[in-house]
């Protein structure tokens, strides 16, 4: 079929399943009782299913059908399937459930040793060493909320079974994972089963392994009742119970020498896994890895502990835990460098590692990060450096807010990790197949890509092989005839496939003119052995490749409403050669609204384990008539091509705080942003004045 949504599918003899969820956050399954049912109505449970009653994914088992342990509100019990989906409906209301109700776990900064499912400590130096007089010891903490992944379709998937084949539809990011889930629970041969991908949308790596657990429970009804099955979430079912960005909360302490540089810095980080938290091993990682950005730092210890809750599951935004560790770090440093009286670029750049230099992780820096290039493309066209100052000196002379514009400038630099060399890449495999045809033609095998990375795939094609592009087609539409691959997130795009593409053209042309077609070539990703990883002490060189970045906002804020004016963004970046400067612009444009709106719009209460109802349908994501004109800088580069999906989402939620925290001289300690929090800042700076 052709790549659509899987929701307007509508197969012959369907049924619709519902899942049945527990009413309490915490405690023990004793009993659940089917309603009367109708004819042709069945509720599946725990008891029900032939194989294991599990998904696994990097490590972790979340349950199919819980059979006693609920660990979050919501927690799927089992699934009522019939052809009506009214009638289903009301029979899943009717469905008996009998609980024992335990107390939950909470987050925060005192835990049980039980809680914990993960940690990691590092640390260099004695940060005990540099005591530094009062005035040069800062603290901060920041809480980083949860965020919704906010589909264009909700998640859910349809299967049926044909002669020979069982067949599932959905939205992954990761079909294998899909298959291997479903062989597992229904105790199939995998070539039994054929997951195809239908259109995904923004996926923003919250499409990984969700769908791999409702296409089992669907596939397990559909097996059972020897129907077709779809499971459908309505807007609010996938608001409410399915994985969210993992809450963080981030304390730093910071010892800032006579001269500007860092003498010392202790970061601790709490990361809310929920229930279950597949990719927390990989979060908790990258977000440790991560906690120190790209400054140079004499003694150092950090310290990132995951922490159970009784939430429904968490799992990774786009950055993986680099965007919450990037935030806290440039909002901690934009509220030390007017105390200690330097400019934000010059400091930066005091501090900025460089070619030479150690990484935390104990690998010598061997890339030129190009930062004062950065810095300058975004201060030219912005005019940073004299907006920062003008806005410096009003903001001393003006009595209140309410005195002329209330004006500030932010200003933040980072990076993007491109394939994280984690446990990840431990147990999953990227491989490519390109054949050259006896009539000229070429075939991509491989998985389900987008538009513009098939325009990478093709550029690459056509200028190695200089055939014309119309010339280059993709095979491999699912599991049963794609190449087996892992799972497509924002940073293995570029950074993995399109490599795996040139070795295999550059491997034909070769062979082209000395064997006859068609020629066959695959190939498997491996890191280079200059990769070297430990994954265990978090030693060595943890990615492929980083794409840095600088990016500027400029804001104006209203003194009657509260409400900020974005004025405009700069944004600058070295991706590496660009194989497709359009879809690159693209890419940064279109995640951009993401990122703002994470910073102001997003927000999400949680009450006693539960996610208010009513969230799901004043979730507001930022308008883009709210979006100004974006001034996009790529430097020009020949090196490998880089990712730069979720680099935006790193940078600009800080670039916006530094920017209001030069208007209210208060410090952001948490978002999403609210109008009350600003309201509360300006205030207490006119009391202060």
């Amino acid at each position: 079929m052709d790549t659509a949504f899987f929701s307007d599918m509508e197969m012959p003899g369907q049924y619709h399943g519902v899942l049945v969820r527990s009413s309490i956050q915490r405690g023990h399954l004793v009993d659940i009782k089917a309603p009367s049912m109708p004819d042709g109505y069945h509720l599946y449970t725990a008891t029900d299913i032939p194989g294991e009653n599990r998904l696994t994914a990097m490590g972790t088992s979340i349950p199919i059908f819980t059979p006693y342990e609920i660990q979050y509100y919501g927690e799927p019990l089992g699934i009522i399937v019939g052809p009506d989906l009214q009638i289903v409906q009301e029979l899943v209301a009717e469905v008996f459930i009998e609980t024992e109700i335990l107390e939950p776990y909470k987050f925060g900064e005192k835990f049980a040793a039980s809680q914990v499912v993960g940690k990691r400590i590092i640390f260099s130096g004695d940060t005990e060493a540099f005591p530094g007089e009062t005035k040069r010891v800062f603290e901060s903490t920041c809480e980083i909320g949860p965020q919704d992944h906010f589909y264009a379709e909700p998640l859910g998937a349809a299967v049926r079974i044909t002669k020979h084949k069982l067949e599932i539809f959905t939205a992954t990011q990761w079909p294998f994972h899909v298959r291997s889930t479903v062989s597992a629970v229904l105790d199939l041969d995998p070539e039994e089963i054929t997951v195809t991908p239908t259109a995904i949308g923004e996926p923003i790596d919250g499409k990984i392994w969700y769908p791999s657990l409702i296409a089992a429970q669907a596939a397990l009804a559909s097996v059972l009742c020897k129907k077709p099955v779809k499971i459908a979430f309505s807007r609010q079912e996938d608001f409410l119970f399915t994985a969210k960005s993992a809450p963080v909360q981030i304390r730093h302490r910071t010892v800032i020498a006579e001269d500007g540089s860092i003498d010392s810095m202790v970061v601790r980080i709490l990361i809310n896994a929920g229930a279950y938290s597949p990719l927390i091993d990989e979060m908790i990682d990258r977000m440790t890895i991560t906690a120190t950005g790209m400054y140079e730092v004499r003694a150092w210890r950090i310290e990132t502990y995951a922490l159970r809750t009784n939430l429904p599951p968490m799992g990774a935004l786009s950055g993986w835990g680099e965007a919450q560790s990037f935030f806290a770090l440039e909002n901690h440093f934009a509220s030390i460098i007017p105390r200690i009286g330097f400019s934000p670029v010059e400091w930066k750049l005091l501090n900025a590692q460089s070619r030479g230099r150690t990484s935390i992780t104990g690998s010598e820096i061997k890339e030129d990060y190009r930062f004062a290039e950065l810095f300058a493309e975004v201060c030219t066209k912005s005019d940073f450096l004299r907006k920062y100052s003008a806005y410096v000196c009003l903001n001393k002379i003006r009595k209140n807010y309410r005195d002329g514009p209330v004006r500030g400038i932010g200003i933040v630099y980072g990076f993007q990790g491109n394939g994280f060399i984690g446990k990840t890449s431990d147990i999953t495999r990227y491989s490519m197949e390109i054949t050259m045809e006896t009539d000229g033609r070429v075939h991509i095998k491989s998985g389900f890509h987008s538009d513009a990375m098939k325009q990478v795939m093709k550029q690459i094609c056509s200028r190695i092989l200089g055939i014309e592009k119309n010339l280059i087609l993709f095979t491999g539409t699912d599991t049963s005839t794609m190449s087996l691959t892992g799972p497509e997130t924002l940073s293995s795009k570029i950074t993995i496939l399109a490599p795996l593409v040139e070795k295999c053209c550059i491997t034909i042309q070769k062979q082209r003119f000395r064997q006859p077609l068609p020629i066959t070539v695959s190939k498997i990703y491996k890191p280079s052995k200059t990769d070297i990883w430990n994954s265990q002490t978090l030693k060595g060189k943890p990615f492929v490749s980083i794409t840095p970045g600088v990016c500027a906002i400029e804001l104006e804020l209203d003194p009657v409403t509260y409400e900020a004016e974005i004025r405009g963004v700069w944004f600058a970046c070295d991706a590496g050669e660009l194989l497709n400067g359009q879809a690159a612009m693209t890419t940064v444009k279109k995640t951009i609204p993401l990122a703002l709106s994470k910073m102001l719009a997003e927000h999400i209460i949680i009450s006693d384990g539960k996610i208010a109802p009513k969230d799901s349908v004043q979730y507001d994501v930022l308008s883009p008539s709210m979006i100004p004109t974006v001034d996009v800088t790529f430097l020009d580069s020949k090196e490998n091509p880089r990712g730069i999906g979720s680099l935006s989402l790193n940078l600009l939620p800080a670039a916006y705080a530094a920017a209001l925290a030069q208007i209210t001289g208060k410090r952001v300690t948490s978002i999403p942003l609210d109008l009350t929090t600003v309201y509360d800042a300006l205030e207490s700076q006119e009391a202060d004045t």
